[in-house]
């Protein structure tokens, strides 16, 4: 199970600089990852209960919802929210999702007061995701 879990760390790491740096996330490392932890739970034996499925549905709304709302969620983070989901299963993703939205707002709210940060101002939610992903497994 150690590699699904390593998978799924690297799945939030790898995209955090070019992220932050060009808004831009790559999906062909991600989908290696997310084969790769597939792949992972399966030799392990650990496809009996199929409600890890479930893992892709955050993604999708978050992507919905991203469309709905102008494209505040950009497709690269839905896309590593299906992957984190399916690879951890839906409860992590769940988690980490609350505590991901909890520091944003915390952070937004911080550097709105400061002034550095405008309403429609856009910023990479990769490095919060990733900081998300740490509480999650703290939680």
């Amino acid at each position: 199970m150690t590699v699904k879990h390593i998978c799924s760390m690297l799945l939030v790491l790898y995209p955090i600089y070019r992220d932050i740096k060009t808004q831009q996330i790559r999906f062909l490392p991600g989908v290696c990852l997310i084969i790769a932890g597939i792949i992972a739970r399966v030799v392990s034996g650990d496809i009996s209960n199929a409600v890890w499925l479930l893992g892709w549905l955050p993604g999708a709304i978050s992507f919905l919802a991203g469309k709905l709302f102008g494209n505040c969620i950009g497709a690269g983070d839905s896309f590593l929210i299906s992957g984190i989901g399916v690879l951890e299963g839906i409860n992590f993703c769940g988690r980490m999702l609350a505590i991901t939205g909890t520091v944003i707002f915390i952070f937004s709210v911080g550097m709105m007061i400061s002034g550095k940060l405008h309403r429609k101002s856009k910023m990479a939610c990769v490095p919060f995701l990733a900081v998300g992903y740490v509480g999650a497994w703290l939680l």
